[in-house]
């Protein structure tokens, strides 16, 4: 199968990647192609592997004329992250930007991408299992964060922390994101890759200025420090 016709790879996205992450992946680079300008080719090329991979019969027919031994590992895309098998954390290309990293080696917990400095490491999924049901602690957490939603980006957007867990934070901003976008944000506590979750309009002070409301996912994650935190059990 010619490269260029390989939706996977127009993508970014592994083969066996959810609908969610397809979808999210599409976003992403659709922002990226629009803020660099890029061709009506390259826009139609990403609009057609999205309506392919996008409905379940159309995606299923690709599957089986694709010539999946002339895949490499190397090539899957840094959605990989989801697996939840540590073993399959084999991304070659930074989820936020896209930049390969380059790295012949499983992935370390400090390693950044070299082209925005996103983390690269996948975020962990934390669960507490009570009474049947898998309930996560968060911790109501106010400070400033810096919100990245495209790369490059000149400067970051202000926005403020709300609360944090491990598996993800809400924060206010002052304009509203999309389902599924993946941003990049830093903060004294960590650096991570998020795909948004969920998104709302601020209405506990109506005498204030617009705000949203944003909870994302983590999908890679830094934390900067343990001490004096929900996560020092980990430390």
């Amino acid at each position: 199968m010619e490269e260029d016709r390989d939706y996977y790879r127009v993508l970014h996205v592994a083969p066996e990647a959810p609908a969610a992450i397809i979808e999210a992946s599409y976003r992403t680079l659709k922002q990226r192609l629009r803020a660099r300008s890029g061709s009506i080719a390259e826009e139609a090329s990403l609009d057609e592997a999205y309506r392919v991979l996008s409905d379940p019969e159309q995606r299923a027919a690709f599957d089986l004329v694709r010539d999946v031994a002339a895949e490499s590992a190397a090539d899957f895309a840094a959605t990989a992250v989801l697996d939840p098998d540590a073993e399959r954390y084999a991304a070659h290309r930074c989820l936020f930007c896209g930049a390969a990293h380059g790295l012949e080696r499983a992935l370390g917990r400090d390693d950044d991408c070299r082209e925005c400095a996103s983390p690269l490491y996948p975020a962990e999924r934390q669960r507490l299992e009570y009474s049947g049901q898998r309930m996560l602690r968060r911790t109501p957490t106010r400070r400033e964060i810096d919100l990245y939603v495209t790369w490059p980006q000149p400067a970051p957007y202000a926005a403020e922390m709300r609360d944090i867990s491990l598996n993800g934070m809400r924060f206010a901003a002052a304009a509203p994101l999309q389902l599924n976008q993946i941003v990049k944000i830093d903060c004294a506590s960590c650096a991570t890759v998020a795909r948004v979750a969920h998104c709302e309009r601020d209405r506990s002070d109506a005498s204030a200025p617009e705000r949203w409301l944003v909870g994302v996912e983590f999908l890679t994650l830094r934390f900067r420090s343990a001490r004096g935190t929900f996560v020092s059990a980990r430390a």
